[in-house]
């Protein structure tokens, strides 16, 4: 127990090492990457760990050391390949050689028949699928070659071998084979993880997928069936002029309905920039505010801007007009009883931050935490899909959105933009 105590700060080094090598191994596990790339981390992890295994050594009793090189050695052998067990081989006894620890001929025969050892099991646990197999396979070469390095010493020196002996032999094997079996199942897992994460990420885009469809297909076909209705009612042969006119323009408002559904799906799906050209930022919301004015005075909302000028952007022009106007209109119908919208632009060094607040209903956390997300809308009537464009034109202009709201006291809207080399 006393030797237990004395150790008891190399033992938790060797562990913290084991874990901090592994735990970097198991984050590349994480990640697509190539087959020469995955064999070069677990080489460098194995042989790192290996160096700090016999760097740390723990001493049982009558000067016996014991340390985890075989740990690393195994199980970077069995996950990477006949060449990491070589190379790791190499690493082991190469720093043994350095560290000057004598009968080095000894050493290189004992691990030269483990390396020929992993040589053999290597393909039959690479074929092996079941989780119990595959750690029987591993707890057997563990155990085969913890006794191939404990027993070849006392066959060498009988002296040696003594029931002290026996008993470091029985600790080394025990350690060794559970070190081995902790990390092939912690593998396991991770590969199991890795695997369940990428079929999830499927589901998920089958789901994104089919909820497009369903809901595109639902707000085109009801302004389509409106225009089809319509467009039936003029075959009647005794319909005035007025009547006529009046489902025309009613056809045509359903027709740029379906317009506007399909083109926020297609700024949505496709948000690169194509058309790239330096706007004035003053101007584009002049412009804008004269565009979206009659909406807001339909709905009692008085605009206010305050706009510093010689404010320059780059970007496309009618991606930007749409995000602007999908946030001015959401901000218009946020005011059901009317109320103020408020248009601010500024530039603080090489950002223009567009700042659109309004007096309405505002959201609450849980609200603005789903905000931006595949077809959550606050309205009763809606997609989602206008949010969505706006947050896709802006990330695709380097940009970034923040946005303040309290039930009851408003929202604001924060867009900040690079600005253009031009104002720079």
């Amino acid at each position: 127990m006393n030797i237990l105590f004395e150790n008891s700060d190399t033992y938790l080094l060797n562990v913290f090492l084991a874990y901090f090598c592994f735990s970097i191994y198991f984050k590349f596990l994480e990640r697509e990457t190539s087959k020469f790339t995955s064999t070069l981390v677990i080489t460098f992890v194995c042989g790192v760990f290996t160096i700090f295994c016999m760097s740390f050594p723990i001493t049982i009793f009558k000067g016996n050391l014991i340390d985890f090189r075989q740990v690393p050695l195994v199980v970077g052998a069995l996950y990477g390949g006949r060449k990491v067990a070589l190379i790791l081989t190499g690493i082991l006894l190469g720093y043994r050689l350095y560290l000057g620890v004598p009968n080095f001929h000894i050493a290189f025969l004992l691990y030269s028949s483990i390396c020929v050892l992993l040589f053999l099991v290597i393909p039959f646990f690479r074929k092996v699928d079941c989780l119990k197999r595959k750690l029987l396979i591993a707890a057997g070469t563990s155990v085969v070659s913890a006794l191939i390095t404990s027993i070849a010493v006392p066959l060498l020196s009988p002296a040696v071998f003594t029931l002290d002996y026996l008993l470091f032999i029985v600790i080394v094997v025990i350690l060794q084979t559970t070190g081995v079996l902790f990390f092939v199942l912690a593998n396991e897992k991770a590969k199991k993880n890795k695997i369940l994460s990428n079929e999830i990420k499927k589901l998920e885009k089958l789901k994104t997928v089919s909820t497009i469809a369903a809901s595109i297909s639902h707000e085109v076909r009801n302004p389509l069936t409106i225009t089809k209705g319509f467009l039936q009612l003029l075959r009647e042969p005794n319909l005035s002029d007025k009547d006529k006119t009046f489902y025309i323009n009613t056809a045509l408002e359903a027709l740029e309905k379906a317009e506007a559904t399909i083109t926020d799906y297609l700024t949505f799906a496709k948000p690169s920039l194509e058309n790239i050209e330096i706007l004035d930022l003053h101007e584009q919301l002049i412009s804008l505010k004269n565009f979206i004015e009659p909406y807001a005075a339909m709905n009692n909302v008085v605009i206010e801007m305050k706009l510093e000028e010689d404010v320059y952007i780059s970007g496309e022009k009618e991606k930007v007009h749409q995000c602007l106007i999908n946030i001015l209109k959401n901000g218009i119908e946020a005011m059901p009883q009317g109320g103020k919208l408020k248009i601010s632009l500024n530039r603080l060094g090489n950002e223009a931050t567009v700042t659109i607040s309004d007096t309405g209903v505002g959201m609450n956390k849980e609200q603005l935490e789903r905000l931006g997300t595949p077809f959550f809308t606050t309205k009763d009537i809606g997609t989602g899909l206008g949010t969505m464009v706006v947050y896709s034109v802006v990330k695709s202009m380097g940009g970034n959105i923040t946005i303040d709201s309290k039930p009851g006291k408003g929202t604001r809207f924060s867009v900040v933009l690079p600005v253009a080399p031009k104002s720079i």
